[in-house]
């Protein structure tokens, strides 16, 4: 009996490392790499001691028997957490201060003396604010665009020519129904079908349906991009009872660029899509007689990320990111608000909380050390980990991109293949799973970041080799 199950133990034990070894040269993992090719090794020097040195039979079954035994309980569900399960409620310890989108760093970054009156009646209640924001205000929100890479021109012409779609289509975000169109007589049943089915259609690569919480919706106007300065600082109100959220996936071979511009490329082209099929869908909905809101980079009532928790899209993780099921943080969100009668979803738990609370690596590799290290903080009613955005956005002024390395350095944000997805659902469901993987994910794969080799036509130049590219100049807001 011995001698099966240790050949058994060794052998699976064999496996896990082949795949490792597998997986982390095409993610590029050195470290990874590097334990992979130990752990074939020593599963082998292993299996020669089962097969040629009796004696220590007892003590290696001893060994490979608690490893199963650890293994194994893995696999049995436990509970889930309830505050996850809960959605953005289980969060919500005090009454929630709604957020003014004026007070956001990209609205104070638009907010020039040009607009007198407006600047003059923002900064007369936020007069520490000014110093700051007149020298960010300087350098733009990413500075010189592509800085880190020299300026390299074709990607810096990838950012810039995908981040005019939602320039042009901003506009066209309220849809509404025209006056001879009648609400479709259509059950609630296959409305959520045909929206989840035609958004998936469109590209979106997750969906989610939730009932719009007002705590998540910004308090008053601060973002004009339309020129049409009397809109700002009104309250925002009026808004459709129900968000259509969808996710894109970030390209995992882009996102190991990070901070350098082929990360800020796919920030760019998701920006674009996503404008695109929210603006779609929201004329779809408008042609079945049902006011539709698209809600992305030039049109936001509300704030995506909560709303993506109550839509059963993932949990927001110590980065301030949501980590979402499939693709961990390399998603962009966007959503669509409506009137129409929908069914929503219910919230998830992964096992975000737990994990982040250990795992501490994108904030030990933030290089502006934006992101906290200590415990949940109660931030405007919420209890969250609050994110130091000033620090961070000065971080993309300086490097020209919006860096990402938090993103990409996310044990979840790995490829969404077999062996990930397997750790993603042992992490989701078991206690010794949350308590043991973070110290093992950080030992396996460090908790250092370095960029990786990016897909040939994304490449960005060496910082000596960028001198004898163009610069890109534009007179675009970015």
């Amino acid at each position: 009996m011995l001698m099966p199950f240790l050949i058994t133990a060794d052998l699976i034990f064999m496996g896990l490392a082949f795949v490792l070894l597998k997986e982390s040269l095409k993610e590029q993992e050195k470290r990874a790499t590097l334990f992979g090719i130990s752990g074939v090794v020593l599963a082998l020097l292993i299996g020669s001691l089962i097969l040629f040195v009796p004696d220590i039979r007892t003590v290696l079954a001893l060994i490979l028997g608690t490893g199963a035994v650890i293994c194994l309980l893995c696999l049995i569900p436990w509970k889930q957490n309830k505050h996850a399960l809960a959605g953005t409620s289980g969060y919500v310890v005090d009454e929630v201060t709604r957020f003014h989108e004026a007070d956001s760093v990209f609205a104070r970054s638009r907010l020039t003396p040009m607009r007198s009156d407006v600047y003059e009646k923002y900064y007369q209640n936020r007069p520490e604010q000014e110093e700051r924001d007149q020298i960010r205000r300087k350098k733009g929100i990413l500075g010189n665009i592509g800085s880190i890479d020299g300026g390299y021109q074709s990607n810096v012409a990838v950012m810039i020519s995908s981040d005019e779609i939602p320039d042009m289509l901003g506009i066209y975000a309220d849809s509404k129904p025209s006056e001879n169109c009648r609400p479709a007589k259509i059950s609630t049943e296959k409305a959520t079908q045909v929206i989840k089915g035609y958004s998936k259609k469109l590209g979106a690569d997750m969906v989610g349906i939730c009932k719009t919480n007002s705590n998540w919706v910004y308090s008053n106007r601060g973002e004009i991009f339309d020129g049409n300065w009397d809109n700002w600082g009104k309250e925002i109100a009026d808004i459709p009872h129900y968000a259509i959220v969808f996710l894109l996936e970030m390209d995992h071979d882009q996102v190991q660029g990070a901070p350098h511009t082929p990360i800020a490329s796919e920030s760019t082209i998701n920006y674009g899509k996503g404008t695109f099929i929210s603006t779609i869908l929201a004329r779809w909905i408008a042609q079945m007689g049902y006011r539709g809101v698209a809600q992305h980079s030039r049109h936001y009532d509300v704030i995506l990320p909560p709303l993506a928790v109550d839509a059963g899209l993932g949990e927001i993780g110590r980065n301030g990111d949501l980590i979402a099921p499939q693709y961990g943080a390399r998603v962009r969100a966007f959503a669509v608000l409506t009137d129409m009668p929908l069914i929503p979803d219910k919230p998830i738990s992964l096992g975000v909380e737990e994990f982040c609370k250990k795992c501490l690596k994108c904030a030990d590799a933030c290089p502006s050390r934006s992101i906290p290290t200590g415990e949940m903080t109660v931030s405007r009613g919420v209890r969250k980990w609050k994110l130091n955005e000033e620090a961070c956005y000065d971080y993309w002024a300086r490097v020209g991109t919006d860096c990402g390395i938090c993103m990409a350095i996310c044990p979840f944000s790995r490829p969404n293949n077999n062996f990930h997805k397997m750790i993603r659902w042992v992490v989701a469901y078991s206690p010794i799973a949350k308590a043991l993987f973070p110290y093992i994910d950080n030992l396996i794969y460090g908790k250092k970041w370095r960029s990786r080799h990016v897909p040939d036509w994304i490449s960005f130049p060496k910082r000596s080799e960028a001198e004898d590219f163009p610069k890109y100049s534009t007179d675009i807001k970015y």
